[in-house]
């Protein structure tokens, strides 16, 4: 269809009704404008013209949906009401960890001291204090793998599993227990590993999990404390200090002294418990 326009005073056209329509779409054209196409009497309003009514019927305003139906709306609101956040267990997962590192380090010192090693040639050398824990990362990975859960885990009713519930392949429990002994703890190393703890903590609270869980798809599952279990926990975390001290201790003490020497009156006048120094 060919419309003649009256624009300006002037007439102009004729247009084929898809060009009207691409001047009305970029506001080219307001729609008072006179109009005429074959088989009209006379001349009248562009936006009068039937075949245009669409393109001047829409309205400035968005479109809004309809409401919700009732029903969904009291379905999800009974459904998050039920919905408890995941909890992360801060507090459980900190002293269950340090309780099985502090276990393992008095294991570690004893046998180093039952077989004559040099404990404090082995306190100065930087290289295999970063090391010690290797090996207690890979009995976690394996009692992860075959259990769930470690001592420490156990005593704090905690385990871990898949997000499905599934217990973890022995690899990527491994990879698991990598990423904390990097990540996590830093080795144990000093400072590292405070600031390696701090990061986790900031992590966990941030997006629910600590990294390496996040990263794995892993989940920490938790049973209701146990006062015997805790009680445990408490009397091997203060042991396996007090030994690892009793083995440690003189040879720290030594080196302190030396570093600052004005500690040598305090460390003489202390009461502690140390194992005989080996020559």
């Amino acid at each position: 269809m060919e419309i003649w326009l009256i624009r300006g005073g002037k007439k102009s056209g004729p247009y084929h009704d898809y060009e009207i329509r691409e001047k009305i779409a970029h506001e080219e054209i307001e729609g008072d404008e006179m109009a005429w196409h074959e088989g009209l009497p006379e001349w009248t309003s562009l936006n009068k013209i039937e075949i245009f009514h669409h393109e001047f019927e829409a309205s400035d305003e968005p479109v809004q949906p309809p409401e919700l139906p009732k029903e969904y709306l009291e379905r999800v609101e009974a459904q998050s009401e039920g919905q408890e956040k995941p909890k992360r267990y801060l507090a459980r997962r900190f002293w269950a960890r340090w309780t099985d590192l502090v276990i393992y380090s008095a294991v570690w010192w004893l046998v180093m001291y039952a077989i004559g090693r040099d404990i404090e040639a082995a306190i100065r050398n930087p290289w295999l204090q970063l090391s010690i824990y290797i090996p207690w990362f890979v009995i976690e990975a394996w009692l992860i793998h075959r259990f769930g859960s470690t001592p420490g885990k156990w005593l704090m009713g905690l385990g871990v599993k898949n997000e499905d519930d599934s217990t973890l392949d022995l690899k990527p429990s491994i990879w698991r227990a990598l990423r904390v002994m990097v990540t996590g703890i830093g080795f144990g190393w000093g400072l590292l590993s405070v600031l390696c703890q701090g990061m986790s903590w900031f992590t966990t609270k941030r997006i629910g999990k600590p990294i390496w869980d996040h990263i794995g798809r892993h989940k920490i599952v938790a049973s209701p404390l146990n006062p015997i279990k805790i009680i445990a926990l408490i009397f091997l975390f203060f042991v396996s200090a007090q030994l690892q001290m009793a083995v440690r201790g003189p040879y720290e003490e030594k080196i302190m002294t030396e570093a600052y020497p004005n500690l040598k009156d305090f460390f003489e006048k202390s009461n502690k418990w140390y194992f005989p120094v080996k020559n």
